[in-house]
């Protein structure tokens, strides 16, 4: 079963018989079936199928985006003054009429955060994310990568108890997914923070992942959660290629069947 044995802690997300579908004039579309999902307090948790399978329904569902038809979400908080979760796309999610620092400071704005104090905030995440000197330049005057590095500098100033993030790298070029990587992962160290990541990429989820659970075909579930035993860090010089390689292998193996199950169309 993919859910771990229940002689751990109180989980900090807990995913219970959780299905969703939705529903157009031209029919029913099921995206997520049965699913059942624990996520432990400052685990990197991260999640891995094929295309179409619900991955990013079931990130917006644990954030409070949409609903789910059945079954149940809890979120175990500890902190009422501070959100829930916060949640990084792959297309950016930052305001092209603000500037680098007020898309930074924005979440702490809306929170009632003082001026001052939410500008310190955010200048402080903007150097950890290398971006010192781009405070008042605009999106459209930002690579892709800066982009997104203003979108991970927000998530963590806005200081939510679990970050969701969907394939946040899936449109960069591999160096500045490589290097970007090595940034969230030093982020996470520093803040402890659980995530819950998305992603296309195995070596990737393996990279950041404690575990990694592999989704089904559509309509999906959580066929299997596999762990990472691997020390940190893991750089790409640090983790050893034979251990790798046999983790990826694993994983693929849980996940081919389910590739050719989307490609042709079967449930």
């Amino acid at each position: 079963m993919p859910e771990p044995t229940a002689d751990r802690t109180e989980p900090r997300i807990s995913v219970s018989d959780v299905s969703k579908t939705y529903r157009s004039r031209s029919g029913a579309v099921r995206a997520l079936s049965d699913v059942q999902l624990r996520v432990e307090d400052r685990e990197f948790f991260c999640i891995v199928g094929p295309s179409g399978c619900g991955k990013s329904t079931l990130l917006r569902l644990l954030g409070g985006l949409l609903d789910s038809d059945e079954g149940t979400i809890e979120i175990r908080t500890g902190d009422a003054d501070r959100p829930t979760t916060n949640m990084v796309f792959q297309e950016y999610g930052i305001f092209p009429w603000k500037s680098v620092i007020d898309n930074v400071a924005f979440g702490l704005k809306m929170q009632g955060v003082p001026r001052e104090e939410r500008y310190e905030t955010a200048r402080r995440y903007i150097g950890k994310v290398d971006l010192d000197g781009f405070e008042e330049s605009y999106p459209h005057q930002l690579s892709g990568g800066m982009k997104q590095r203003v979108g991970i500098a927000r998530a963590f100033a806005n200081d939510p108890e679990v970050f969701l993030m969907d394939e946040p790298f899936g449109a960069l070029d591999a160096q500045t997914k490589g290097f970007l990587v090595e940034e969230l992962l030093e982020l996470w160290n520093e803040s402890t923070k659980t995530v819950v990541y998305v992603t296309h990429d195995i070596e990737e989820a393996i990279r950041l992942g404690d575990r990694i659970g592999v989704m089904s075909a559509r309509p999906g579930r959580i066929k299997e959660v596999i762990d990472v035993d691997l020390e940190r860090p893991r750089g790409r010089t640090e983790i050893p290629l034979e251990r790798l390689d046999r983790l990826e292998e694993r994983i693929w193996s849980s996940l081919s069947g389910e590739v050719e199950r989307s490609m042709h169309g079967r449930s």
